[in-house]
């Protein structure tokens, strides 16, 4: 407890001191340099001191930067490279000619739709899981260039879908000359393909005035059904290839960015990129798919349900769950070093004990709820459920009945304020852009 006193109180006067916590403090820390005076040889005894705190200092920066390059060289190396790895796989075995989706494909019109359609969802949700581990490690080649190959593979990050060119895509992608790379993000990724595998109305969603799409709704169930299963493989194929550029990027036999990565002289920065990553567990999971949902920030309404990630397929919480879990296997570096170890040498155990219970009673809590996210936020259209939203959100060690999406977003913010205070102080980084320094 004393430990963790002096730690808290470290944490203040780094931010009094330089306004935020992490590397952006280190300046403060060192010593100030002794002024010589006329060279008796109190003098000299003052300059081989320092010498020797030089060596040690020297020593204990070489120390330090071989750890951090162990740490960056284990996460790439048997989580990063292994999850888009995963996802290559998955896939690419979901829209390839003998998977889950041409399976559904050949069976409309038949008795084994509704089978065969189960079982391409079913798939779906194992595929946008493997897609959801792959955000809490977008650096580097995944966020290159506008993060244009992170974002075909899911582009929440963008904001909602645009379900009318996610439509268009279902009348073109059929066509010869149809090029998946002309689309914008937001009608690409496991967003779009799950919209066009949950949803049940078959009309489109576009205005009148978009020509693409007049005469959609001029089609048979079936043949709407089919065209929307074959743009659902073009846009899969595409998740799949954009992993798989990931992945050669980082791969020794291809881009060879793990080189890189975990370098004597470019590991400092990409530890930083690394944790910045990590931190979207507070902007994207806790923030973005649930507080702006259920009306807890930035939304000017009770609540804002068109703001849920996966509204169609209902899968909102567990993608959540998947980032949670991804969160946790890069805290404790899987079966190889990790933040933990590196929190644990500091001499704090107990705020590795703090952040996996935090963690693991988020998805205890996930597993519990049966209501979706969508239906959950939709139910907040008064101020008195806006408020009972809020007080559960304000209380989560007691899971409220009626709203436990938002018990689960209290329970969130005790992972990211643990992040916010002493996981950037002990790990010695800064909070990225974005994120506020309190605790709100």
């Amino acid at each position: 407890m004393i430990k963790l006193f002096t730690l808290i109180l470290a944490i203040s006067f780094t931010l009094v001191g330089c306004g935020g916590g992490g590397s952006g403090g280190s300046e403060s820390s060192q010593s100030p340099i002794a002024t010589s005076g006329t060279g008796s040889s109190g003098d000299d005894a003052s300059s081989d001191e320092s010498s020797s705190d030089d060596a040690s200092s020297d020593e204990s920066s070489s120390d330090d930067a071989s750890s951090t390059m162990l740490l960056l060289n284990n996460l790439a190396t048997n989580i990063f490279i292994p999850n888009y790895t995963s996802l290559v796989t998955s896939a690419g075995e979901f829209s390839s000619e003998s998977g889950a989706l041409e399976t559904y494909c050949s069976s409309i019109g038949t008795a084994e739709e509704a089978t065969a359609l189960a079982d391409a969802q079913s798939t779906w949700r194992s595929v946008m899981a493997d897609v959801q581990a792959t955000e809490l490690h977008a650096v580097g080649p995944a966020i290159a260039n506008g993060e244009i190959l992170r974002k075909r593979m899911i582009s929440f990050s963008d904001g909602a879908l645009s379900t009318c060119g996610i439509d268009e895509i279902a009348v073109l992608a059929s066509e010869a000359d149809f090029n998946i790379n002309s689309r914008a993000s937001n009608q690409l990724g496991m967003g779009a393909a799950g919209y066009l595998l949950f949803n049940e109305d078959l009309n489109h969603s576009c205005s009148a005035l978009v020509p693409t799409t007049a005469n959609w709704n001029a089609l048979s169930n079936n043949e709407r059904k089919a065209a929307r299963c074959e743009a659902a493989k073009v846009i899969v194929t595409d998740v799949k290839n954009a992993a798989e550029q990931i992945a050669s990027a980082w791969d020794a036999s291809g881009g060879n960015f793990i080189a890189e990565y975990s370098a004597e002289g470019t590991s400092g920065q990409y530890l930083q990129d690394t944790t910045d990553a990590l931190f979207y567990i507070e902007m994207g999971g806790k923030d973005k798919k649930l507080n702006i949902p259920l009306g807890l920030r930035t939304c000017t309404n009770n609540s804002c349900p068109e703001s849920v990630e996966s509204k169609y397929s209902k899968n909102s919480l567990q993608n959540i769950k998947s980032n949670a879990l991804a969160f946790l296997e890069i805290f404790e570096g899987g079966t190889g070093r990790g933040f933990d170890d590196v929190i644990s040498e500091a001499g704090f155990p107990e705020v590795n004990q703090s952040m996996q219970t935090a963690v693991a009673d988020i998805i205890s809590a996930i597993d519990t709820i049966d209501t979706p996210l969508y239906e959950q936020a939709l139910s907040i259209n008064t101020s008195s459920k806006a408020t009972a939203c809020t007080n559960a959100s304000s209380n989560p060690g007691t899971m409220d009945l009626d709203l436990p999406a938002c018990t689960l977003a209290g329970l969130m913010k005790r992972v990211t304020d643990i992040m916010k205070l002493e996981f950037v102080t002990i790990v010695n980084i800064n909070l990225p852009s974005g994120v506020q320094s309190d605790t709100d």
